[in-house]
């Protein structure tokens, strides 16, 4: 078992260490140095002050050599100047004894000090002279050599505090060397335990770390079971036994749960495969990641996985669109349209398939992908088919009768003044019927067109303002009858005419107004309105039509342009009394968007009935 010492107490007996070792160090460099600056401090302030007295004892005697000189000449002016020449050698020579107070050197100051008395003694001798050839002897004989030695007396104490300066200089040099050795000694003493430290605590904190990262990197890879071995008690002891531990608890998740995870899985797979749709998973990157067996029927080519976008078997659209949804451009829903329906051949037949692209997105990085429905509509399509072609059929096998019949009301109404009024009534009732069957009729015909493609414009100048008495008019009987009121505004900047086909525009505003008149209860209003449409400039005219009857729901403001719908179909009270065949306002939709216009179903400006808003492009030879 290995020593239960902790991290933190490692660490800090290491700083501690090192911290004692670094201010050991830097305590015995300041003392040692601060001893050095101290003594070399002393002794050039000694050599100072040495130099000072010995030049200032040295210049005095050489000064009163030359008053006793100038006194031989003439006694009586050079006095006064010996005497305070004197002075200043005598002061001198006290502050040269005071220097040389050591013991030591006191036998140097008492044969200086008997010097200068011989030489003064030696002076008056030489004052004292009669003859000048006797003083110039005496000077020379006597005088001149004391006054060398008294000289070469004090320059020798200069010089042997010269020596003196030397012998510590070398000294202090020395002493320097010695605490530098001293202090690198202690520095590579510590960096040597800096380094022995550093390697321990290494072996200590490294191998367990690079240990609990190979953990770390195998638990990632899924490697559950890989466990850190490490037989210590320190902090580094103590998270290796929390790792362990919670390595232990993933892998009894996991254990715990992956039969749950392959049994959703299966159960999803088993799901797939009994869709009777096609289904595609489509990876951000265009890559096919799984299929159901439907999809890998439908589609040629198509494995599992590793198929790519671009090689399926797909219309280039329907490629476009899964494209734009992996890009995040996701499109908005709308309700299943037969005329997206897709034909694609499968086996020996061809099958009608509904494309449909869910965006997903899946993965850590929340990546984009895509989710392909083909829904088998064959069915549907053939079913639509067979209905469109029955209305068809019977809308031209009703328009021959019909015409005979109406054609016989009419002669039958040209003698009206010879029948009773009861007949008379029977035959307008009759002549109406006939006239709305055969609006109904074609209203089927038109939309067989449409579904056929046969579409047609013949377009032409229209004025808006007839065309708008023309839709009035033939709503004008039934709104009288039921008391509705009818009201136009044309804006004073709406265009003077429109561009289209006349006829097929009429039918538009008819079904339109139709359905205002139809839905407006007894006593209420329909408003029309004119104006240049704000969203394109004055390139289009703006056609409103509202009424005051129970408006739409805004769940239906789009369906009610789908063929065979009915708003009271969808309402809680049912049937109201109103009656349609459910193709007007698609008929209206296909016939405007012909025209390169807009239309759609709003809100009442109060809040209150329906509005219908009529988009069409205005006749541009009026700007």
């Amino acid at each position: 078992m290995k020593s239960a010492i902790g991290l933190r107490t490692r660490f800090v007996v290491a700083g501690v260490l090192l911290v004692g070792i670094n201010v050991a160090t830097s305590v015995y460099g300041a003392w040692s140095f601060s001893r050095l600056s101290d003594f070399v401090d002393l002794t050039v302030r000694d050599g100072e002050q040495t130099t000072a007295v010995t030049g200032a004892l040295i210049s005095a005697l050489e000064r009163e050599d030359d008053a006793l000189l100038q006194t031989a000449l003439n006694k009586k002016r050079g006095r006064p100047v010996l005497a305070a020449g004197r002075r200043t050698v005598e002061e001198a020579l006290r502050h040269f004894e005071a220097l040389l107070a050591s013991p030591e050197k006191r036998g140097m100051a008492s044969h200086l000090r008997s010097d200068v008395e011989g030489y003064h003694a030696a002076g008056d001798k030489l004052l004292a002279a009669t003859s000048a050839e006797g003083a110039r002897g005496l000077y020379n004989a006597e005088v001149n050599p004391l006054l060398r030695r008294a000289v070469g007396a004090v320059a020798d104490v200069r010089e042997d505090y010269f020596r003196s300066t030397e012998d510590v200089a070398t000294w202090a040099r020395d002493q320097a060397r010695q605490s530098n050795r001293f202090l690198l000694g202690i520095s590579l003493a510590a960096l040597f335990l800096s380094v022995v430290v550093s390697m321990n605590l290494a072996s200590v904190v490294i191998p367990p770390i690079r240990g609990l990262t190979d953990a770390v990197e195998a638990m990632r890879r899924g490697e559950f079971d890989f466990r850190v071995s490490i037989d210590r008690h320190d902090e580094i002891g103590r998270l290796t036994e929390g790792f362990n531990r919670m390595a232990d608890a993933l892998a009894e998740f996991r254990r715990a749960n992956i039969g749950e995870v392959m049994r959703a899985k299966e159960t999803l797979e088993a799901a797939l495969a009994a869709l009777p749709d096609a289904v595609v998973v489509i990876e951000s990157t265009g890559e096919v990641s799984s299929a159901n067996p439907r999809a890998n029927e439908v589609l040629e080519g198509l494995t599992s996985k590793g198929a790519r976008l671009q090689e399926l078997s797909l219309p280039e659209s329907t490629k476009a669109a899964i494209g734009a949804s992996l890009r995040g451009q996701t499109a908005e829903p709308r309700m299943v349209d037969l005329s997206d329906v897709i034909a694609m051949r499968i086996g020996k037949e061809t099958r009608r398939l509904l494309p449909r692209i869910v965006p997903t997105r899946k993965g850590p990085n929340r990546q984009q992908g895509a989710l392909l429905i083909l829904s088998d509509l064959t069915d549907f399509v053939r079913l639509d088919e067979m209905r469109m072609e029955l209305v068809a059929v019977a809308s031209h096998e009703l328009r021959t009768p019909l015409t005979t019949l109406r054609m016989t009301l009419l002669m039958l109404k040209e003698r009206a003044e010879q029948l009773e009024e009861r007949d008379r009534a029977l035959v307008s009732t009759a002549l109406f019927g006939a006239e709305q069957l055969s609006g109904t009729i074609a209203k089927f015909l038109d939309l067989t067109q449409i579904e056929a493609g046969q579409f047609r414009l013949q377009q032409s100048r229209v004025e808006l303002e007839s065309f708008l008495a023309d839709g009035l008019r033939a709503i004008d009987p039934s709104c009288k009858e039921a008391g509705i009121s009818v009201s136009v505004e044309i804006g004073p900047e709406a265009p003077k005419s429109i561009w289209g086909d006349a006829g097929r525009l009429a039918v538009v505003l008819s079904n339109v107004l139709t359905n205002a008149v139809k839905y407006t209860p007894p006593g209420g209003r329909i408003r029309i309105g004119a104006q240049p449409d704000g969203s394109t400039g004055k390139s289009h005219v703006c056609i409103e039509v509202t009424d005051s009857g129970p408006g739409v729901e805004v769940e239906f403001h789009e369906r009610v342009f789908e063929k065979f719908f009915r708003v009271e179909h969808h309402r809680p009270e049912g049937d109201d009394g109103a009656r349609g065949s459910g193709i007007g306002l698609y008929i209206a939709r296909e016939i405007v968007r012909a025209h390169g216009g807009t239309i759609s179903c709003l809100a009442g400006r109060d809040e209150r009935g329906a509005r219908f808003a009529i988009s069409l492009p205005v006749d541009q030879t009026d700007s």
